[in-house]
């Protein structure tokens, strides 16, 4: 009887501490923490994390249990070195800022980047000795953007989401990141990807698109035969939880307590990390210029600035502090009175009760971020406030909550001339407007708490469509995580063909074609299963070329897409009928225009094909003349006997028996015995050989574009793994014996 799929949440840090003085379990107070335990507390669940303490690690899973019967905690141990470039370099120092548009402060470090990859890889294999390919995993935040691609290399059918807790940047941003194209091509082996906000899954769409080539919906895109699904979720708080709490005694006795001791009418709160993301100067800033701008607000309005320390140590971090001290002592120094000091700057963290209190207590709340995910501080000062004595919400458009809290203010932070009208307006504004504004406010997050959050992002995931075993999406390089159906079809099979493309596949694509010359030790691997099976080569390239790269090899050679043939030590056959003279001189004559027209493009002449390439053209004025060129091809050839293509950085016309689907049909039919074929290749033209495969053989794409076949190998460096593997699996399973070679 098959157990209950398990569901597996996967986080920087786990949602339970020990107290290092009394050795307590603590829960964590944080947003994500009450949403993911609200969710998973009627089925079992785990939830992973890493530990750099052995002993640390051994007391959180024996005893979280005791706080949540039905959570199994399990610390993953990282060496302290390892965690500290992970986290405080790569994670902090490089992702952080970048992602927050602050790309001027990020700084990439090699070692680091490894660091990351290596936590990454250690948190994927821990996760599959716990996982089965019927379990969901969701991964959270910019800790694990390599997580998705090493966890599905253990386990091809497991269900993966991503949900990421920060904005994603705009693609000119993003592609600052050295590491940017294996990063996306990482998180493109979800299944469902969520964001806060609109803006960043458009933003991550513009990157898969102009980094990856991938073309997407805002709701999927295919990569490949792998469908990525993508979506809006606005994660939000214990709504519930948190106005109970607000309205206790131990909140009401604090926040009497407060106004008892306040001199000022109307006290306008911000509560921030210290971090430059925040923009705590630009509120400043905007206060400053409120009280120039309206000078009756002197006296009668005050801002209580919480800022909660974080990273101390670091000299950015100490130079804002420094800087925002200033700005404090300069707004009190030229507004302040013997009984009035404009600005109350606490450079402190307060606990629970406190902060209740003091949103109870403000007027107003003002947030000024520069970047922010979402920020649940909005949310929090909504639901603490009491609708009797309603305050007003003031919040950067910047900040993620801006697309879900309609009826804040909402302002650019920049400007420091809207900020100071937006807090007039609130000074000013009728009882009725802000208890209509609030009471809005308040239904709609009451309406959808942290769990809904959660709910909605897990029932979405878990509704998604797997692909059967059999159109496994990956091809893992290892042997041993071959698809189990993959090798138990090829252990029924007497006879097998590999047919394999060259460029790209079994060379990895070069800048001009004469440069992509085959390397040893993949001659060595296609000539090991020469001895056990037969091999093809079937490419795009011409017969001169094939030859100069295979001489005397046991090699069957396709030259042109299969427009000639070569059997080993045989001579090469035409299978060339139409009139090429009908259209080649014409199609040279244009391609050789376009040549002039493009810097560093190019005419590769051949026999039954010619090729205008543009790989070391500038890329986006190439592109563009390489879809003019197709365009006016197509139009002008379009009764020639000719085939016009727009490929990999090419834009080919060739004969009409130039194709790979053809030539494949071809030696289907011709064979007098039924082989199983095994085809691999990387480009649009291998697709045409992919479709006519069907399910004679099994077809494996290079690369992450789109595609016809059932398996995938990751990049072209992945293939001589695959073939030497291929060949061992050969030697344990069955050879071609003598008289089955037909050369």
């Amino acid at each position: 009887m098959p157990t209950e799929a398990k569901r597996i949440f996967v986080s920087n840090r786990l949602p339970f501490s020990i107290n290092m003085k009394t050795g307590d379990l603590q829960r964590g107070s944080g947003g994500l923490v009450s949403a993911l335990l609200g969710v998973s507390l009627k089925r079992p669940f785990f939830w992973m994390g890493f530990e750099t303490n052995e002993k640390m690690a051994r007391l959180l899973k024996r005893h979280a249990p005791e706080i949540t019967p039905q959570l199994q905690c399990q610390p993953v141990l990282l060496r302290r070195e390892t965690y500290e470039a992970y986290y405080d370099g790569f994670c902090n120092d490089t992702l952080w800022p970048l992602f927050h548009y602050e790309g001027h402060l990020s700084v990439f470090n090699r070692d680091q980047w490894e660091a990351y990859r290596e936590a990454n890889r250690v948190m994927a294999a821990e996760i599959a000795k716990i996982a089965t390919d019927n379990d969901t995993v969701w991964i959270h935040d910019f800790h694990f953007l390599l997580l998705p691609q090493f966890l599905r290399e253990h386990l091809p059918q497991v269900k993966i989401g991503f949900f990421l807790h920060i904005p994603f940047p705009s693609a000119e941003v993003f592609r600052q990141l050295p590491v940017r194209e294996e990063i996306l091509q990482a998180m493109s082996h979800c299944d469902l990807i969520g964001f806060h906000e609109h803006s960043y899954l458009r933003q991550f769409i513009v990157a898969l698109k102009a980094l990856l080539g991938i073309d997407s919906s805002l709701f999927r895109a295919e990569v490949g035969n792998h469908t990525l699904h993508l979506g809006v979720y606005p994660i939000s708080i214990d709504s519930e939880t948190l106005m109970r709490k607000s309205r206790s005694d131990e909140v009401k006795a604090q926040s009497e307590q407060y106004r008892e001791k306040s001199p000022l009418p109307y006290m306008v709160l911000g509560v921030d990390r210290l971090d430059y993301t925040k923009g705590l100067e630009l509120k400043l800033m905007g206060f400053q210029r409120a009280l120039r701008k309206y000078p009756e607000l002197i006296g009668k309005m005050g801002l209580l600035q919480v800022a909660v320390p974080t990273r101390q140590k670091t000299p950015q971090y100490a130079k804002i502090k420094k800087d925002l001290d200033q700005l404090v002592g300069s707004i009190n120094g030229e507004f302040g009175q013997p009984h009035y000091m404009p600005v109350h700057y606490i450079f402190n963290s307060v606990n629970e009760i406190q902060l209740l209190a003091l949103y109870r207590n403000a007027q107003a709340a003002l947030i000024t971020s520069k970047r922010d995910g979402m920020n649940l501080v909005s949310m929090e000062y909504v639901m603490a406030q009491d609708l009797e004595n309603p305050g007003v919400l003031i919040l950067s458009e910047f900040a993620g909550a801006s697309s879900f809290l309609s009826e804040a203010i909402i302002v650019n932070p920049w400007d420091a001339d809207a900020v100071a009208d937006a807090l007039y307006r609130a000074f000013t504004m009728t009882f009725d407007e802000r208890q209509e504004r609030l009471a809005t406010l308040q239904r709609i997050l009451s309406r959808y708490s942290s769990t809904k959050w959660a709910e909605g992002f897990l029932h979405d995931l878990e509704e998604v469509e797997k692909t059967s075993p059999e159109g496994a999406l990956f091809l893992p390089p290892r042997r041993l995580e071959w698809p189990a159906h993959f090798v138990r079809v090829l252990k029924r099979q007497t006879k097998l063909r590999l047919v394999v493309d060259y460029d790209g596949t079994l060379v990895a694509l070069a800048r001009r074609p004469e440069f992509a010359v085959l390397l040893e030790d993949m001659r060595q691997a296609l000539t090991e299963l020469c001895e056990k099976i037969e091999v093809y080569v079937l490419s795009g390239r011409s017969r001169e070329f094939l030859d100069s790269q295979f001489p005397n090899r046991l090699v069957f050679l396709a030259a042109e897409h299969g427009a000639f043939f070569k059997p080993p030590r045989g001579e090469w056959h035409s299978q060339v009928t139409s009139d090429i003279q009908a259209w080649y001189p014409q199609v040279e004559k244009v391609m050789l225009d376009y040549s002039e027209r493009v810097p560093l493009s190019f005419v590769e002449k051949k026999e039954a094909s010619i090729v205008w390439h543009f790989r070391e053209s500038p890329p986006d004025f190439a592109e563009f003349q390489a879809k003019k060129l197709d365009d006016e091809l197509q139009i002008g050839m379009a009764n020639a006997p000719v085939a016009i293509s727009l490929g990999d950085k090419i834009v080919e016309a060739k004969a009409t028996e130039c194709n790979k689907g053809n030539f494949l049909r071809s030696l289907m039919q011709t064979a007098s015995d039924d082989y199983f074929y095994v085809c691999i290749g990387d480009d649009r033209t291998d697709e045409d050989m992919f479709r006519v495969l069907g399910n004679q053989g099994y077809s494996i794409k290079v690369g992450p574009a789109e595609t016809q076949a059932r398996f995938r190998l990751q990049n072209q460096a992945q293939v001589l793994k695959f073939l030497r593997e291929f060949s061992v699996f050969m030697d344990e399973t069955f050879v071609l014996e003598p008289e089955q070679r037909k050369w």
